[in-house]
């Protein structure tokens, strides 16, 4: 999909990044306070003269006047997808067409409210957020409200020791996925593929990345929301795309084309955080076969870190982008969560088992879901990884020496990164692998649900498989291997 054919508001936004993609100046104000509506089908359909917007601005006016409310809160209502109506109906046909079996989310029943206050920098919800999805999740005219916003990312230790040998994960089994093998077969480089990793900000002028022409497709490149914006994205970006180039590290898949997108928006007024706009900015630039890398994770009620795909919005955006043919990379968080316990979302009441495989309330979005084991055989669950039954491959989570940028100069640098962020990009280049591999082999890609399997087959287990719950290790020799002798 070409720039022309987006909306002229699209359009223009994307004009705007192109200037200053890498350190843009005007992007670092702290995001706005705000959360997501959804209305209910009942709703939507008896509505007489009020539009959704309208519908929401009187919920929320109504939340106000309780007695729970402290104050009244200035805020705005928007459409919570930026995408035209004409642009989703695309994509959900296509989607279809893909994959036949595909329920359309009714994504225009979302809208976004935006409030005056900054977000808070700890990873906390705002009391007068939390008193209105409180409200608002016990009225009758709300199918589901959520915040908006990701959780604060893990921290980025800073080395200035770029050494290949330092790049295990890189290396043959046990300890690595056996990348280096890959590079001997056409393809296993990352050659016809492409990925785009949803984030806040990378500094995508990096010695070890530039020549990588890595695009800022949506959104903004935020430089320091956190502390570590720019080391995080560039350490991820780094792990997939490092160039072969005598300087630092060489990424998993330095053949790949690679893009970014940005959370933070100013759609709607602005800047607001917004998660699954940013999902699907990203499903439109991309094709079946290709791969989706999201650096996120959220808060439940209790503030405890779980996976974004806990929130409506964000589930309904990756089970769009994955009936598209979009394999979909996905930390399991940084929560030391077990993920087959019930969890309560704010602005619900009653916990549910969403991510316990056989369990009624179960709900699989088909995207890949990644552990974190140790850089050390054999290999364990580290303490903060969540774990459970729906997490299906684990690598590196710690010691994973990639690009980085020193604060508070940003300067390149390279670093030891660490959590499931870091291991979630390690498991994107080994799908981009295997693609690049399929693809020169068949001529094809594989679907999402087949590449997902096909990770799990002959991978380094953990320690104690039973008690770790973060899947297998992929090893890239053995599927090669078992493909060269069974089907290619």
């Amino acid at each position: 999909m070409t720039v022309l054919s987006r909306s002229l508001a699209f359009g223009l936004l994307l004009f705007n990044n192109a200037l200053g993609a890498s350190i843009p100046r005007n992007a670092d104000a702290a995001p706005r306070a705000a959360i997501a509506v959804k209305l209910s089908p009942a709703t939507l359909q008896r509505r007489s003269t009020l539009s959704g917007a309208e519908i929401v601005e009187s919920l929320i006016r109504s939340a106000q006047n309780t007695t729970n409310a402290k104050r009244d809160v200035d805020f705005s209502v928007s459409p919570l997808i930026g995408l035209s109506p004409a642009q989703i109906a695309e994509l959900v046909a296509k989607a279809k067409q893909i994959t036949p079996s595909y329920v359309p989310a009714d994504f225009g029943a979302w809208y976004q409210v935006q409030f005056k206050s900054d977000a808070p920098t700890d990873g906390s919800f705002d009391p007068e957020v939390v008193n209105l999805l409180n409200n608002l999740g016990t009225q009758e005219e709300v199918s589901s409200c959520q915040p908006l916003g990701t959780s604060k990312a893990p921290a980025v230790n800073p080395s200035n020791d770029p050494q290949f040998a330092n790049q295990g994960y890189l290396k043959a089994a046990p300890g690595g996925i056996e990348a280096q093998y890959a590079w001997g077969f056409a393809g296993g480089d990352g050659a016809n593929t492409k990925v785009i990793d949803i984030e806040r900000g990378w500094k995508l002028d990096h010695e070890d990345l530039v020549s990588q022409n890595i695009t800022l497709l949506a959104g903004e490149n935020v430089l320091d929301r956190y502390g570590g914006n720019y080391p995080h994205g560039t350490a991820v970006l780094g792990e997939m795309l490092m160039a072969d180039n005598n300087k630092g590290g060489v990424g998993i898949v330095p053949a790949a084309k690679g893009d970014v997108v940005g959370i933070q928006r100013t759609v709607g007024g602005g800047p607001v955080e917004n998660p699954p706009e940013a999902i699907l900015d990203a499903a439109s630039f991309l094709g079946y076969g290709d791969v989706m890398l999201l650096e996120m994770q959220v808060p439940d009620e209790f503030l405890n870190l779980w996976p974004v795909e806990i929130y409506d919005a964000e589930f309904d955006a990756i089970q769009l982008a994955v009936a598209l043919g979009i394999t979909v990379i996905e930390p399991a968080a940084n929560g030391g969560v077990n993920m087959d316990t019930p969890v309560t979302r704010p602005g619900s009441t009653v916990p549910k088992s969403l991510l316990t495989v056989g369990h009624a309330h179960f709900r699989d979005s088909g995207a890949i879901m990644v552990g974190a084991g140790s850089s050390s055989t054999p290999r364990t669950r580290l303490s903060f990884s969540n774990y459970g039954s729906r997490v299906d491959v684990h690598s590196w989570g710690e010691n994973i020496r990639t690009s980085s940028v020193d604060v508070p100069a940003y300067t390149d640098s390279y670093a030891d990164f660490s959590g499931t962020s870091g291991a979630a990009p390690i498991i994107a280049g080994a799908a981009l692998s295997m693609q690049g591999i399929v693809k020169v082999r068949t001529g094809n890609k594989l679907s999402p649900s087949a590449l997902r399997s096909r990770m799990k087959l002959g991978g380094t287990a953990s320690a104690t498989p039973w008690t770790d719950k973060i899947g297998v290790q992929p090893n890239l020799k053995n599927l090669i291997d078992w493909w060269q002798l069974n089907y290619l």
